[in-house]
C-alpha cells in the first residue's frame, strides 16, 4: 500500500509541475512581443502542406496568415519547382490519392519511392479522374441517369460538389476542367449529347458567390472520345465527327474566351482514336505505338506528332524506339503512356494492369535511356489490383475552398 501511494504521490507531483510549465510557457507567449507577419510567412510557406494545415488549429491569427493570396501564392511557386506524382487508386467504389516525389536525376536506372497518403472520396458510379491544374483535381461520377462533380484538393483534404448541369431530359453528360491563367479563373465545361452529337454546351465558372452554368455556343458538330488535357489556357480533347464515325478531330475550347476551334489530326490518327494526349514543353502533343494507346516488350517502337502552329494545323513527327532490354524488363507486360514530364524531358509509362509491387518506367526522349521507379506503400494494392490514374507534375495548393465560394 506505501508503494502504491508514493507512485500517486509522485504522478501527482510531476503533473503539477507540467502544469506549472505550461502555465509559465502561456504567460510568457502572452507578455512577449507579437512575432512579425513577414516573419512569420517566412517561416511558415517553408513547411509541408500537412504541416500547414495543423498550423492553422494554432488560433483565428495564423488561420488568417495561412489564408493571405500572398501566402498561398507564395507556397505554390515553392510547390511548383518540386513536382510530385499523384495516384488515383480506384477500390471498393472508393478514389485513394497518394503522392511521391517526382524522380529528378535521369542517370538513374532503378530507384524506389515512399508514397504519401492524403485523401479518399467515395464514387457511385463510372469514375473521371483530370488531369490536376494547379493543385486542383476534378472528378466525374457517372451515374445511373446522375452525374455527380467534385473538385479536390489533396494538399488540404477538401472537397466542393458542383452543381448540376442544366439538362432537359436525363441523357449523357461529358465535362472537362479547365485553367484560365489570365483571368486566373477555374472553369469546368460540360455537353450533352444528342444523336452522338455534343448538343448543349454549358460553363461553369469557379470563385464566384453564386456559381450556376451558363450556355455557350459551338459551331462545331462533334462527338468527344477522350479525356481533356489543359496547356496554357486551352482544353484540348479528341472527338470524332459523330458517335458512328472514326474521322477524328482535336477539339480546342479557349478557357478564357470561351469560344471553340479544332485542329485536323494528321494521316495516322484521321480514322482512329488511340492516341494519348500529352504536354510537351508547353505544346499539345499525340503519342502512339504502331496506332496503339499501350506498348508492350514486342512492340518497343512508338511515335509522337507535336503540334507546332495550331493556325496552320501543323504538326512534327518523332519516332523512337526503346532499347531491347526492355524487352527483358516488359516481357508480356502492356504499358499505358502516361505524359512527358517538364523538367527531365522524359516520357513516364505505366502497367495497364496494376501488380504489387507497382512501378512505372521512365523513358529520356533525349538520352534514349530508361529507369524503373518502384513506388513503394501504396497499400491499396495488397491482395487486390485497382485502376490506377497516374498525373506528372502535381504540384501542392493550400489554398481553402473558400476561395471558390467568396472570391
Amino acid at each position: 500500500m506505501k508503494s502504491r501511494r508514493l507512485n500517486v504521490s509522485e504522478d501527482l507531483q510531476t503533473t503539477l509541475r507540467n502544469q506549472s510549465r505550461s502555465s509559465n510557457l502561456i504567460n510568457a507567449v502572452e507578455n512577449s512581443d507579437p512575432i512579425p507577419t513577414d516573419l512569420m510567412i517566412d517561416i511558415l510557406w517553408r513547411l509541408s502542406a500537412k504541416s500547414i494545415a495543423r498550423c492553422r488549429c494554432v488560433s483565428k491569427h495564423w488561420a488568417s496568415i495561412l489564408g493571405l493570396p500572398y501566402f498561398t501564392e507564395l507556397f505554390l511557386t515553392k510547390s511548383s519547382a518540386r513536382p510530385k506524382l499523384l495516384f488515383a487508386c480506384e477500390k471498393d467504389s472508393e478514389l485513394i490519392f497518394f503522392s511521391t516525389p517526382q524522380p529528378q536525376n535521369p542517370d538513374e536506372s532503378s530507384s524506389s519511392l515512399a508514397a504519401t497518403y492524403h485523401m479518399k472520396i467515395p464514387f457511385g458510379g463510372t469514375c473521371h479522374v483530370f488531369s490536376p491544374i494547379h493543385g486542383l483535381s476534378f472528378i466525374r461520377d457517372e451515374q445511373t441517369f446522375k452525374l455527380v462533380s467534385v473538385i479536390c484538393n489533396t494538399s488540404t483534404g477538401q472537397t466542393l460538389f458542383l452543381p448540376k448541369p442544366k439538362t432537359r431530359k436525363r441523357i449523357y453528360i461529358t465535362s472537362y476542367f479547365g485553367y484560365d491563367p489570365l483571368g486566373k479563373r477555374f472553369k469546368v465545361l460540360s455537353m450533352t449529347e444528342r444523336d452522338g452529337i455534343s448538343n448543349e454546351h454549358q460553363v461553369l465558372t469557379l470563385g464566384t458567390k453564386k456559381p450556376s452554368w451558363r450556355m455557350i455556343e459551338c459551331c462545331i458538330p462533334h462527338h468527344p472520345t477522350s479525356d481533356g488535357i489543359c496547356i496554357n489556357g486551352v482544353l484540348y480533347y479528341q472527338a470524332s465527327v459523330n458517335i458512328s464515325s472514326s474521322i477524328s478531330m482535336i477539339v480546342c475550347f479557349d478557357v478564357r474566351s470561351e469560344k471553340f476551334n479544332f485542329i485536323k489530326v494528321m494521316e495516322p490518327f484521321t480514322r482512329v482514336r488511340v492516341a494519348t494526349l500529352v504536354n510537351y514543353n508547353g505544346k499539345l502533343a499525340l503519342v502512339t505505338s504502331e496506332r496503339s494507346s499501350y506498348i508492350c516488350g514486342r512492340r518497343r517502337r512508338f511515335e509522337m506528332w507535336v503540334l507546332k502552329d495550331p493556325e496552320k494545323h501543323e504538326w512534327s513527327k518523332y519516332v523512337y524506339e526503346l532499347s531491347h532490354l526492355w524487352q527483358c524488363v516488359l516481357a508480356e507486360k502492356l504499358l499505358n503512356f502516361v505524359g512527358v514530364t517538364g523538367s527531365t524531358n522524359e516520357i513516364v509509362f505505366m502497367p495497364v494492369h496494376p501488380s504489387d509491387p507497382f512501378y512505372v518506367l521512365y523513358y529520356s526522349l533525349e538520352r534514349n535511356t530508361n529507369r524503373v521507379v518502384e513506388i513503394q506503400g501504396m497499400g491499396a494494392f495488397k491482395g487486390y489490383l485497382p485502376r490506377v490514374h497516374i498525373f506528372l507534375d502535381h504540384v501542392e495548393d493550400v489554398k481553402l475552398m473558400d476561395y471558390f465560394k467568396t472570391s
